[in-house]
């Protein structure tokens, strides 16, 4: 009996920590727009989504590779049937998200192993994104390419002020 009320306390106790963590679930549609190198728009029937790549941080318009970071997610996603695991809702009512290509391609890593994002280790601990970012350091992809680059977060910090 002793053990049973222990359980019971436990769980109760536990219980808690399930709303810390929100329910992921899937869409599946087609990329229609893509606003930057980490967000972009999804179609799925008649319904719009706002996506932002989980993990990742693309540069800004007008930051250097900006553009192509743009453009090598439009490549990425351009007549793709997109799997979209949504993961979480950020202030701006973006989807957080982990998008794969039919071909089973993570788009977010993929991203990043072209030295087109980095890592945002601020919001992801994922081992498999810290790699890719080391790997494309030491291959001087993309971004990495520049003598000092200048994470995203940085820049819209000086932007601020």
């Amino acid at each position: 009996m002793k053990m049973i009320v222990r359980i019971s306390v436990v769980c109760f106790l536990l219980l808690p920590l399930l709303a810390l963590t929100p329910p992921s679930y899937t869409l599946k549609g087609k990329a229609v727009r893509i606003i930057d190198g980490d967000t972009f728009d999804l179609l799925v029937d008649k319904t719009t989504y706002r996506i932002r790549l989980a993990g990742i941080d693309a540069p800004e318009k007008g930051q250097d590779f900006g553009t192509a970071a743009k453009q090598l997610l439009g490549t990425l996603c351009a007549g793709e049937l997109l799997t979209v695991v949504v993961t979480d809702t950020d202030r701006n009512k973006r989807k957080i998200a982990e998008v794969y290509t039919a071909k089973k391609v993570w788009i977010n890593k993929e991203m990043i192993a072209k030295g087109m994002a980095w890592h945002f280790k601020k919001y992801s601990t994922n081992k498999e994104l810290a790699a890719a970012e080391e790997q494309a350091r030491k291959q001087k992809a993309g971004l990495w390419s520049l003598k000092n680059p200048i994470a995203p977060w940085e820049w819209r910090k000086k932007r601020r002020v």
